[in-house]
């Protein structure tokens, strides 16, 4: 009984393969999201190297929890935030996306597995990168808390599919224009600075803090990164657990909407 379950996973590996051999062979596009997130990260500790040259603590941070902060969340961002999703909505516009819909397969699951895929190899460069930093610049590092490890994971997983979804309602634009590549763009730009991947969030007035946690974007590294240099009280654990399944849950509803209304007006023209 067992046995028959695997042909149905092997179907999604087959995907997780051939979409690492489509990135070997269209490397360009893959280079330059590397390059562009390895000079993010080189200018990140740059300007806070700078910053602790005359002084040993700054905004409530001393000089290794910062270094620290900017080489996890380096790490976890690339780990959380790479997408393989970024031509989703081309794909819906031009109607190729009908032969996935037609296919004995579950096309959330063959896009998870290819997202799966980008994001393994994302997380084996990011590893080099950081060790390329590390000979730059020379940090060092406290040692992170072990303590929570579990709900650690557990963070990053939740986090990764909170940014599945977005991408893929950014995707679902497709069914109604080809251009995602502005409003994505857009996206990005903002998550930098409100995911915590330049400084952490606490730096922030309270009020500007109190806005941003309005949104998912605090969810997907900061928090985590707070936990692990045990800057987070226990008693805010489950409020941020919580938070984050609502959040999840909350964007799984508004994209079944999104993508069933899609449909309707779906035609695969051209196909």
């Amino acid at each position: 009984m067992a046995m028959s379950k695997y042909p149905k996973l092997f179907k999604y590996i087959i995907v997780l393969q051939q979409y690492w051999q489509n990135l070997f062979v269209y490397r360009m596009s893959f280079v330059v999201w590397r390059l562009r997130q390895f000079l993010s990260s080189f200018t990140a500790l740059s300007v806070w190297s700078v910053v602790f040259a005359n002084q040993k603590t700054a905004f409530g941070y001393a000089q290794d929890e910062m270094i620290t902060y900017i080489f996890l969340v380096t790490v976890l961002y690339n780990i959380i935030l790479s997408s393989s999703l970024n031509a989703l909505s081309g794909e819906i516009y031009s109607g190729s996306m009908s032969t996935k819909l037609v296919k004995p397969i579950n096309v959330f699951l063959s896009l998870g597995f290819q997202d799966l895929a980008h994001k393994i190899l994302n997380f084996g460069f990011v590893i080099l990168e950081s060790l390329i930093l590390y000979f730059i610049f020379k940090p060092s590092f406290i040692f992170p808390n072990q303590s929570y490890e579990l709900i650690f994971i557990a963070w990053v997983a939740l986090a990764a599919l909170i940014c599945f979804i977005i991408n893929l309602l950014f995707g679902s634009i497709g069914f109604w224009s080809p251009d995602s590549w502005g409003p994505r763009f857009l996206f990005y730009i903002f998550l930098d600075f409100t995911a915590g991947k330049l400084y952490p969030l606490d730096i922030l007035p309270n009020i500007i803090q109190k806005i941003v946690y309005l949104t998912p974007f605090p969810y997907m590294s900061y928090v985590q990164i707070q936990l692990l240099l045990g800057r987070l009280q226990p008693n805010q654990i489950l409020p941020i657990t919580l938070t984050m399944l609502a959040w999840t849950v909350g964007l799984i509803l508004i994209f079944k909407l999104v993508w069933q209304k899609g449909l309707k007006n779906y035609t695969a023209m051209g196909q």
